[in-house]
Formats: structure tokens, C-alpha cells, sequence
């Protein structure tokens, strides 16, 4: 029998999508299957738990054109004359933080007809419904300087997900490239009960295993893994074993599936079929409620000319990241790679034979019940 995507006749196909056709089938079956993924994508709350994009003209375009129900975006980025490593290393400050917050909130107020702040699910089926983005703040580092208060003040500010560690070691546990593997300690795990308390999401993406498992095992609310991938299919510091997949579901969690290329598989190519094969690994294993989008990505993609190389890895790569991080450039995934991302990948699932019902929970309903629970 035939189903509805295979009878849809579709008009056109873009040049664009020719370096998605590997993913989404012979150049024939391509109008039509990406028609009826853009139907679906039009009706579904889209999110993507971990992505950016500039705070300008141009980067407005760009999430204009993704047509994100959500994106989170990471804050508390360093000063401008500041290296990486401040930011990406304990000396995550609060007043840099602090300042992020305001200026990112103010630039969401200021592009109102676009942009919309995600603060609770209300917000987000608000911003549906009116066509907006909403956008949620999010830290991949926990700057609180010791202090549990300054997690309150955070909430106040925005703050509606939030990492316990990034690579390193800080006050409350391990980070996924640190030698030892020590787990949550005492101050950590005070730290994730009062983000369960003002109800941020407790995120332990760049967490250590031991630090990962120990912030879902001591979340009292529904923990997340924003962004990260199956140690299965490719051995890297920052994926996730079956262990800790299985324990993140068993307490209702959602995993957000990084599309930075070295994450998704070792060596090159690396296409959206590979991606894909993270998402059928995590609904095998623990079943289609737990997977989501967090691709880690601007929302027009990670660039690619070559003359562009140098300066990006001077920017994002070594001493910023250990040689175990096998950071490399391109940095983004083939199909996955521009503001049309999530419109490819519901494609893709469509190909690989998942249900229309199963598509909207990996789009952003996966997502949707865990901001209800934690985030209300």
C-alpha cells in the first residue's frame, strides 16, 4: 500500500538541497518527500536544545528562515577582550554572565516581532502561535561562584537550563575531559536540588560519566542531556554510554543529539545518514520519548570554505579543547549544515520509515513535556 508521502507530488527541488539527496533518497523522490516533511515541520513545536546565532541583521534572517518553534542559547560567553579559554574554563565569570543575560534579553525585547523569551511552556505555545522564536537562555557551565543564591538570581534573569560542569573540573563535579572521574560533589549535588527548586533543567552534556550519572541519579525533577551523542556508535569524551542513556530515561529525560561532526562519527564523511543513525540508536535502546534536537550549531551552520579554516581553529580549536575532543575543521554535518537543518532531518526520519506522531515528539514534543514538568 501506498502511504500519503509517496502519492504527494511534489513541484520543485532547490540546488540547495543536492548535498542533502544521499540522506533523502534518489533526486525523484526528493520534492515530494520534502514537501510533506515541511507540512509537518509547519504544524510541530520545533526545538533545538543547544544552538546560536549572532545577535544582528543577519543572524535574525537566519533564524527567520530556520522557523524554530525554540532555540537555547548558551550565554555568559567571555568579554570581548578576554581569550576563549575564560569562557570555556573555570574562570566562567559572574559578572560576564550576568551581563549576557541582560544584553540577550534586551535584544529579544528589542526584535519582539521575531523573537519572544522562553520562560515557561506558555511562552513557547505563545510564540507558535504567533510565529515567533522563542528563545530560552541557557549556561553550558554553572557560574555561580559558590554561592546557591546566585541560582535564583539566575532563574530571575532568565536561566531555564543550565550545565553542571563544561569540560573541566569546577565546584560541583568532573567535566568530560578531565583526567579523574569523581562524580557530583557534595556542593554539586545542592546545586542540582535547587535548580530543581527554581526550576531550571539540570544539563550534564560536557559532564564526566560519573558526574553525568550522578546528576540524573540526584535530580529530583526530569534531567537532560542538551547535547551529546551514542558512545556506541563513536567512542568520545562527550557521548553518553547505554548506561547513561538508559538511566537518563528511566527518570523521563531527553537527550539532544549534537550534530558537531565528531561527536556524530570519527572519520569523514560525515552526513546526515550518520546523525540518523544516533537518533534509531537512542529509540532502540530506550525508546523514541527520549531523543531530541541539540545540535550545537549558529543556526546558519558551521562554516566550511577553507580560507576560513585557520581563524576557526584559532578561535574554537586547540588550546581550547584537549586532543581527545579530536577537534577538526569543517566542524558541522553534511544535511545539517544551514538554517534548513531540522526541515532536512524530518525528511530523514520520514526515509527511515518513522511515524508522522513519533516525528513531533524528536521535533520538539519530547522536549515540550520535560520544560512542563521542570520549567512549568
Amino acid at each position: 500500500m501506498l502511504n500519503r508521502r509517496e502519492i504527494i507530488q511534489g513541484t520543485s527541488a532547490t540546488a540547495v538541497l543536492a548535498w542533502a539527496l544521499p540522506a533523502l533518497g534518489k533526486a525523484g523522490d526528493v520534492p515530494a518527500l520534502l514537501k510533506d516533511a515541511e507540512a509537518l515541520y509547519r504544524e510541530s513545536v520545533v526545538i533545538d536544545m543547544l544552538c546560536d546565532e549572532y545577535r544582528d541583521a543577519s543572524g535574525l534572517e537566519q533564524i527567520k528562515q530556520a522557523g524554530l518553534t525554540v532555540m537555547s542559547t548558551t550565554l555568559g560567553v567571555r568579554r570581548p577582550e578576554k581569550p576563549r579559554g575564560s569562557y570555556m574554563s573555570n574562570g566562567f565569570e559572574l559578572d560576564s554572565a550576568v551581563e549576557d543575560c541582560v544584553e540577550c534579553n534586551k535584544f529579544i525585547k528589542d526584535n519582539s516581532t521575531l523573537l519572544a523569551p522562553a520562560r515557561s511552556a506558555a511562552d513557547i505555545l505563545r510564540a507558535k502561535q504567533e510565529g515567533k522564536t522563542a528563545v530560552m537562555l541557557n549556561f553550558q557551565n554553572c557560574p555561580i561562584e559558590g554561592e546557591l543564591d546566585n541560582i535564583d538570581m539566575f532563574h530571575s534573569l532568565g536561566i531555564r537550563a543550565m550545565q553542571v560542569t563544561y569540560n573541566e573540573r569546577n565546584l560541583l563535579g568532573d567535566g568530560a575531559t578531565e583526567r579523574t572521574n569523581a562524580g557530583l560533589s557534595d556542593f554539586g549535588i545542592a546545586a542540582v536540588q535547587r535548580m530543581n527548586e527554581v526550576g531550571i533543567l539540570v544539563d550534564s552534556s560536557h559532564s564526566g560519566p560519573q558526574t553525568t550519572m550522578d546528576t540524573i541519579t540526584f535530580s529530583k525533577r526530569t534531567p537532560i542531556i542538551s547535547h551529546a551523542n551514542c558512545a556506541a556508535l563513536n567512542e568520545h569524551p562527550r557521548n553518553k554510554s547505554d548506561e547513561i542513556i538508559k538511566a537518563l530515561a528511566k527518570k523521563g529525560g531527553v537527550m539532544g543529539l549534537t550534530t558537531v561532526n565528531t561527536m556524530v562519527k570519527r572519520d569523514f564523511p560525515v552526513t546526515m545518514e550518520d546523525w540518523l543513525n544516533h537518533v534509531d540508536h537512542v529509540v532502540r535502546l530506550v525508546g523514541v520519548d527520549h531523543v531530541g534536537f541539540g545540535t550545537d550549531t549558529l543556526v546558519r551552520g558551521w562554516p566550511t570554505d577553507p580560507k576560513l579554516k585557520d581563524e576557526f581553529l584559532k578561535a574554537y580549536g586547540e588550546p581550547h579543547f584537549k586532543a581527545s575532543y579530536r577537534f577538526r575543521y569543517p566542524f558541522g554535518t553534511e544535511g545539517m549544515n544551514d538554517a534548513h537543518k531540522w526541515k532536512y532531518a524530518t525528511a530523514g526520519l520520514m526515509k527511515r520509515g518513522y511515524k508522522d506522531t513519533d516525528i513531533v515528539k524528536i521535533l520538539g514534543g519530547n522536549w515540550m513535556r520535560v520544560i512542563g514538568d521542570v520549567i512549568g
